[in-house]
């Protein structure tokens, strides 16, 4: 039996570009840019619809609702962290911040069938 391979403290450059353009889809999401669906080609077919619910509410939450002629408030990306506990298997941590409040995205992504898809997705 072969050994595993060693976990890696960052990640391939490939894990991470997958990473960024996954969690850039999400903040297009909450920042209303997109409908949520659009997440749904980037996600697992068996996760897809607890990832399009989660940032969904993120939306709601976070977004807050706007009096007319009030100008949007953007999320903006301030920090991402991405490792790689195995190939092909990528784990990702960023604080996004709008209106001076900071909120934790935590995500997963593996590669499947020569794609990044997303598996989970949780907005602290």
């Amino acid at each position: 039996v072969a050994p595993l391979p060693e976990a890696l403290a960052g990640a391939t450059p490939e894990a991470k570009h997958a990473a960024r353009r996954f969690l850039a889809t999400c903040l297009e999401i909450v920042n209303g840019y997109r409908p949520a669906g659009h997440v749904r080609p980037l996600s697992s077919p068996a996760e897809a619809a607890g990832i399009v619910e989660q940032l969904a509410s993120a939306a709601t939450r976070i977004g807050g609702r706007r009096r007319p002629g009030q100008p949007p408030r953007t999320v903006r990306l301030q920090r991402l962290r991405v490792c790689e506990p195995r190939p092909g298997v990528a784990e990702a941590a960023a604080a996004v911040g709008v209106a001076g409040r900071t909120w934790a995205v935590a995500f997963r992504i593996e590669r499947r069938r020569g794609n990044w898809v997303g598996v989970s997705v949780e907005v602290l």
